[in-house]
């Protein structure tokens, strides 16, 4: 019994540890920008939507994703990546921002702390350049034709809020080991 309590103290130490970590982005802008893209200023692609940043470049999936997981996660210092979900697009409504056309749709995130959202726009097909639905035209801004638009939406957790999950996590496991303990040791 008494090394059962003992690993339990000893995961919910770390745990905290994990979840107060002082490291890791604060805003928005703390995420590098895109390489060689240029930062959108459209309507609600700047202030208007909190922590968002968008960008028009050349650049696909298979390069924005890669890109920024190790850009989040140099923000961390943690030994292992971040999480990667996958989502449908449709979900970037939600998401990132109400109207927001999307192809792709991605969180990245270490899960009980921050997340940042990546939707991007690809009308057409990296390799073949074939239209991916009808009506894919170029995306037109500030002059120039761009393949490609990236929305990236960031959701910062305060410490307070970590600390009340911790909490819960741990008085849940507490509460859950007393139940089975009176179940199975006290027939």
């Amino acid at each position: 019994m008494k090394l059962l309590k003992g690993i339990f103290v000893v995961l919910t130490l770390v745990l905290l540890l994990y979840m107060v970590w002082p490291t890791g982005p604060q805003d928005i802008s703390d995420f590098s920008e895109l390489p060689n893209s240029t930062t959108s200023d459209l309507p609600g692609d700047t202030w208007q939507t909190p922590n968002i940043a968008a960008y028009f470049s050349e650049n696909y999936r298979g390069f924005v994703i890669p890109y920024y997981i190790n850009d989040y996660k140099s923000f961390t210092n943690f030994p292992i990546d971040p999480l990667r979900l996958n989502y449908p697009p449709e979900y970037a409504f939600s998401a990132i921002k109400d109207q927001t056309h999307a192809t792709y749709l991605e969180e990245i995130t270490y899960p009980l702390r921050d997340s940042v959202f990546i939707s991007g726009l690809e009308p057409f097909d990296e390799e073949t350049k074939e239209p991916r639905y009808d009506g894919a035209h170029m995306l037109p801004f500030d002059g120039e034709k761009y393949e490609t638009k990236t929305i990236l939406r960031f959701y910062p957790s305060p410490l307070w809020a970590r600390v009340g999950v911790w909490l819960g996590i741990t008085l849940s496991f507490a509460m859950l080991w007393v139940m089975t303990k009176k179940i199975i040791f006290e027939k």
